[in-house]
């Protein structure tokens, strides 16, 4: 009995020492790994992907650990370093990159092990620590690979000390003239959008939080507004600066391609224009005619939450009907109204008719449901508008617009766009009589982050392709041009019956501030 006992006693204080040895190695270990492998706040990825093993052995210890015996401070310094660990891990295995977001579900669809359980980097960070521990300093030790991030730190967090860190990594981060932008010459102050994104966390507010930090008072007058969040690789290697070969990365840039489907940032407003003419031919050069009609739609769209936006719209119209089957669609351009008498090179006499005006005028909704969906659903009301300019009758219904975007992005390069529109006209006093919706699908190429490529149809009838070029990081022009194929039994339906020769010449205009991407 005395030799069993004296074996379990041996026995525990083997595992104890065991498990002691295992956790005070992990932070030995990561503490060299970081100490090694972090230069001027940049991690050198290219080193560490030629020489894996370090990470690889950090990383096998992170997803096999058993947590249930650390103690309060050592699982919250052990998720630490395996948050960033973890990271550092996901641009190594698809190095070279030039920003994280460059990698598919990077954040929010990858999924890592840590202490046996399958989970994604956001939820790690949001579930495992910030909900977990309420503590507002994290958000400057849990680095996520990018310029704009705190800096990161070149040791391990130690649950010894880890108080102490906190406070001097945030405290390092609020005094850091790039994370806190202070101009005094020109009265301005620009923050990281950490402190929008995570606004909730902290307390009172942002600006009471950074002033608790700040060695230099910020200046009292000025209200801090949010700087860009340069996305860019914080690559101490410089395979982000450019270099030829297979392993040669794109300078990244602050340009990004704008997805349309998205709602917008909270506090970010876009102004969108885009400007349509559709022309036809009916019968042939002889006795036929032409019909030609312009639109543009002035859109200005205000993000509430990120979530949902507010928008109001203005629309144009022009056109020019019955005219010769030869004449030019860019007729319904000169923006004139009355009625021409024009005669076919067969002998017809017809009447050119001819208006234009703004015509509609409504408020728009868009809301987004789901965070990790690239789905939203819009809705507007455009209101007739009369007398602009006097007595044009270009367009006098209602409309109840009704649209569900869906976005796919595939990876940095390729992506998908669909839209379901119900663009419903409702005349006052006239019966009402259902509209067919219309299904849009473009499939972009990002050539580069500033020039797009793209192809579309609307419902197998319509086809084309434009192009997307933006001029700043907010600035965007686009150009399309479609041309409808008869296709019996559809081209009744969106053509209208006699249709032929139907075509559309788009122009496109959009300016949206800042976007945040994560």
């Amino acid at each position: 009995m005395k030799q069993l006992l004296a074996l379990i006693i041996v026995a525990c204080c083997a595992m104890n020492g065991a498990y002691g040895q295992d956790l005070n190695g992990f932070f030995k270990d990561a503490d060299a790994f970081f100490a090694k492998n972090v230069s001027q706040n940049k991690i050198k990825y290219g080193a560490i992907k030629q020489n894996p093993d370090e990470l690889t052995a950090l990383t096998n210890f992170i997803a096999s650990a058993d947590v249930s015996a650390y103690s309060d401070k050592e699982l919250e310094a052990f998720y630490i370093n395996s948050y960033n660990l973890l990271v550092i891990k996901t641009v190594v295995d698809h190095y070279p990159i030039a920003q994280p977001l460059d990698v598919p579900g990077f954040f929010d669809g990858i999924k890592q092990k840590v202490a046996g359980k399958k989970m994604t980097l956001n939820n790690f960070e949001q579930k495992e620590l910030l909900q977990r521990y309420k503590d507002p300093r994290l958000h400057f030790v849990l680095v996520c690979a990018a310029v704009s991030c705190p800096p990161i730190a070149d040791f391990a967090y130690m649950p010894n000390q880890l108080e102490d860190q906190l406070e001097a990594r945030t405290k390092s981060a609020i005094n850091d003239g790039v994370f806190i932008k202070v101009d005094d010459f020109a009265g301005k102050v620009e923050i990281s959008q950490i402190f929008d994104w995570y606004a909730s966390d902290f307390k009172p507010n942002a600006t009471a939080f950074i002033k608790k930090y700040k060695t230099t008072p910020l200046p009292s007058d000025v209200k801090p507004t949010y700087y860009a969040y340069d996305w860019s690789l914080n690559d101490a290697g410089g395979a982000t600066t450019g270099g030829t070969g297979a392993n040669a990365v794109e300078k990244k840039t602050d340009f990004e391609p704008i997805i349309a489907a998205a709602t917008m940032p909270k506090n970010t407003f876009e102004l969108n224009t885009f400007h349509t003419l559709y022309t036809s031919n009916y019968g042939d050069k002889e006795f036929g005619n032409r019909g030609s009609y312009f639109s543009s739609l002035f859109l200005f769209s205000y993000g509430i939450s990120g979530r949902f936006d507010i928008g109001w719209d203005f629309i144009f119209k022009s056109y020019r009907a019955n005219d010769l089957f030869n004449s030019s669609p860019f007729r319904a351009l000169e923006f004139r109204r009355g009625v021409d008498s024009v005669v076919t090179p067969g002998g017809t006499k017809m009447q050119a008719i001819y208006d234009f005006g703004l015509t509609h005028l409504g408020p728009r909704v868009r809301f987004s449901p789901f965070k990790k969906i690239g789905l939203s659903f819009e809705q507007a009301f455009y209101f007739p508008i009369t007398g602009i300019p006097a007595n044009n009758t270009v367009d006098p219904a209602l409309y109840w617009v009704t649209q569900f975007y869906y976005d796919k992005q595939f990876n940095s390069k390729f992506g998908l766009f669909i839209a379901l529109t119900f663009w419903q006209p409702i005349h006052p006093g006239q019966q009402f009589k259902f509209q067919v919706p219309y299904l849009k699908a473009f499939f972009s190429w990002y050539t580069t982050k500033r020039f797009t490529l793209y192809a579309t149809t609307t419902t197998f009838t319509e086809w084309g392709l434009g192009a997307k070029f933006l001029i700043t990081p907010q600035f965007e022009v686009q150009a399309l041009y479609t041309y409808y194929v008869p296709i019996p039994g559809l081209a009744d339906i969106y053509t209208g019956s006699g249709a032929k020769n139907v075509m559309t010449f788009n122009l496109g205009i959009r300016y949206r501030t800042s976007v945040r991407v994560k």
